[in-house]
């Protein structure tokens, strides 16, 4: 009768024991405060931030999920210039294995404004902790993750147990998180994770991750190669007291409302849905002043104005479809002649508006040597660079472009960036295709191949 008690207990005091193990860490009103680095190369063309993250718990539901409000805010470092810092804002539902769960990419755009950082980052912690269970020193495992958020991309993930290493007063367990082969993205020929190379800190009490290094290189296509590098660690902890905690959740309602104004100016952005949405991002900045999560709303006023600009270049932008092209005079990149556009009519004349700092310019720029100069040069078609806001000598940097990327077609250097007011460039790369008259029937922000294409075509009849 004793041993059959015992053996009871025993039983009783392991389910117990899994029942813990299988529970989140995470407390509600629990804020965990997070600072790093971040940075985002491709190919010699590189940008850094410093990163802080602050977490909320707002909901533990037991056996069920986590809620955790993430506002990560990125202050982007460049010699000389000062940027204006980016933040999203992610309401996220941790499962118990501590990985978020998925989310419609309507949600991810109100939560993620679309910047650099922001954007690169929609991911911060690939898993918030890890069961208790699972934490021995040697012990190896392979589930499926999410690899790549927006596009819900899964593939199998490896986790080894290093060991043990000591980080400021707590013991860790030092854990790898890697990508066994390359994953291909789907829908696309060349686009794969080539490497995933995560170091994650986890707390051998609480199975929470305490610090991170992450590396992921992404393959865009053949010769292009993206890679991502973040270091995070958890500097504080504590649980809010209730007046503070019930603050930051009329302020969370408060801008789940505004969201609702935001959603259109993504999909579909006009000076009407882009007035309202700066109405109530006004509105919650009045009435919240002191609200820690004003970093993400004044990125989205950012935004706004962005768009608004554009909506409004846009409209004058297609005022110059069909009209005569604006003529200018600039110098060669070895400055030893002037070129006219007027005295190339008679041609088709694509005028490629690019700066040497620029990461999509400097993607585009091989293509349009292949797949525009080369295979129309025969045809009567002539393709113009027309290098602006250069940050050093315009010349040097215009000719350290060409040899980057072997290009033989014209290269003009605009030293004082007066052709952009012109043609309405608001952004580079931008492309214009001006026909054998002399008149613009293309004008296009960003590189969208196939468009220049049948611009070019039609021109050449």
């Amino acid at each position: 009768m004793v041993r059959a008690v015992g053996s009871l207990c025993s039983v009783l005091l392991a389910c117990l024991l899994t029942i813990a193990a299988s529970q989140s860490p995470l407390k509600r009103g629990m804020e965990l405060s997070y600072s790093g680095e971040a940075k985002v190369q491709s190919g010699e063309q590189s940008l850094a931030a410093t990163v802080q993250v602050t977490d909320l718990v707002t909901d533990v539901q037991e056996d069920k999920k986590t809620v955790v409000v993430s506002l990560r805010v990125f202050a982007p470092q460049i010699e000389g210039r000062e940027i204006p810092q980016e933040a999203s804002l992610r309401f996220l539902d941790i499962g118990l294995s501590g990985e978020e769960s998925s989310v419609g990419i309507e949600q991810i755009a109100a939560e993620v404004p679309p910047f650099p950082f922001t954007r690169q980052f929609v991911q911060i912690l690939p898993v918030y902790f890890l069961p208790l269970q699972r934490l021995e020193s040697g012990k190896s495992w392979a589930v499926k993750e999410r690899v790549f958020v927006p596009l819900d991309l899964e593939g199998e993930i490896q986790y080894t147990v290093k060991g043990k290493e000591k980080l400021g007063d707590s013991q860790c367990f030092l854990v790898t998180r890697t990508l066994p082969k390359p994953l291909p993205i789907p829908q696309s020929k060349e686009a794969q994770f080539s490497k995933i190379a995560d170091t994650l800190w986890v707390d051998e009490k609480t199975g929470i991750v305490r610090k991170i290094q992450r590396e992921t290189v992404l393959q865009i296509r053949e010769g292009q190669i993206l890679t991502i590098n973040l270091q995070l660690e958890l500097k504080s902890t504590k649980v809010l007291d209730e007046q503070t905690f019930a603050q930051r959740l009329k302020e969370l309602d408060a801008i789940k409302s505004v969201r609702q104004k935001l959603v259109p100016i993504l999909s579909q952005p006009s000076e009407e849905t882009l007035d309202a949405a700066g109405k109530a991002i006004g509105e919650f900045l009045q009435k919240f002043p002191n609200s820690p999560y004003r970093p993400h709303l004044e990125t989205w006023q950012r935004v706004t104005e962005i768009l608004k600009r554009q909506v409004q270049r846009q409209q004058q932008q297609g005022a110059l479809i069909g009209k005569p092209a604006p003529d200018f005079e600039l110098p060669t990149v070895d400055s030893k002649r002037k070129v006219k556009l007027s005295d190339l009519k008679g041609k088709v004349v694509v005028l490629n508006f690019f700066a040497h700092w620029c990461g999509p310019c400097n993607a585009e720029a091989p293509h349009l040597e292949k797949e525009f100069w080369q295979t129309y040069k025969d045809k009567g078609v002539v393709v113009v660079g027309v290098a602006i806001w250069a940050e050093g000598d315009p010349f040097k940097l215009a000719r350290e472009f060409i040899q980057k990327h072997n290009l033989t077609y014209l290269v003009l250097v605009d030293a004082e960036n007066k052709t952009p007011n012109l043609y309405n460039v608001e952004g580079v790369p931008t492309n214009v295709v001006v026909d054998k008259d002399g008149k613009i029937q293309y004008l296009q922000a960003g590189f969208d191949p196939e468009g220049l294409k049948k611009a070019i075509e039609k021109a050449l009849k």
